[in-house]
């Protein structure tokens, strides 16, 4: 039997990941990790963006919360229901909090569990000692098409930017660059009228789903197949600010 382990964030994607593996594989352990220090993670994304740019993404964020989210649950549902994904919590006899994906806690656990794979979701950038902890393939879904699609949102930025042909989701192995490990397959994503920002990763983890369980078979087997990008083009993407998403909304028409 394979040992397999996963590290992720909480949240519905994570749950969806683990489902859908789950339904041919054993997950021996789950490591979700917190947010960490809010206060360090907003201090280094203003010396990184600048605190304009800051202020306009913390205003995104709580506009999703409070409008944009009750808009999008029948939505999210109907998408679960169409795609046959997965949304039931993680078990918790197999969860372990942790702080930091990057800390030591993290390195000794690989160590003790000596895994065969590691899967990776919504986590933070994992640094070269972590990936170097054990001789394991670490694998990511990621929601945006590599390398043009790097960072985050990379589904909404590529209909941001009229790029509907590579609005998307790779997987890939994880390195230590942002989302430039090697890719093993990338699927795109068609959007209607109802989709929105917060829809849109739930399309993309059905797309990814499509082909996942038999890649991560071909891992296992030391069979892994490498594909070209769909594009060679390169970017990272963070965030959008209140007002790029307002101006996007109004004369690009993307939700």
């Amino acid at each position: 039997m394979y040992n397999i382990m996963m590290i992720c964030g909480a949240g519905d994607q994570s749950n969806y990941v683990y489902n859908n593996v789950s339904k041919e594989f054993e997950i021996s352990k789950v490591f979700i990790v917190g947010d960490g220090s809010r206060k360090t993670f907003l201090k280094r994304r203003i010396r990184k963006l600048g605190i304009f740019k800051v202020i306009g993404q913390i205003m995104f964020v709580l506009y999703t919360k409070l409008y944009l989210r009750k808009r999008s649950e029948k939505r999210i549902e109907d998408i679960q229901r169409e795609h046959d994904l997965d949304s039931t919590e993680i078990p918790q006899g197999k969860i372990e909090h942790i702080d930091s994906v990057n800390g030591v806690r993290m390195e000794q656990a690989l160590k003790e569990i000596g895994p065969d794979l590691v899967i990776i979701n919504g986590t933070p950038i994992i640094k070269s000692h972590i990936l170097d902890a054990v001789d394991a393939p670490f694998l990511n879904i990621h929601v945006g098409i590599t390398p043009k699609y790097r960072g985050v949102h990379g589904g909404y930025w590529a209909l941001y930017n009229a790029d509907n042909d590579l609005a998307g989701v790779t997987t890939h192995f994880v390195d230590a660059g942002i989302d430039t490990g090697t890719v093993l397959d990338q699927n795109t994503i068609e959007v209607t009228g109802d989709d929105n920002f917060l829809t849109y990763t739930h399309l993309q983890a059905a797309a990814a789903f499509r082909n996942y369980n038999a890649i991560v078979r071909e891992v296992l087997e030391g069979d892994a197949k490498f594909v070209p990008p769909l594009t060679d083009e390169s970017a990272i993407w963070s965030h959008p600010a209140l007002w790029e998403y307002v101006y996007g909304r109004v004369f690009r028409n993307v939700k």
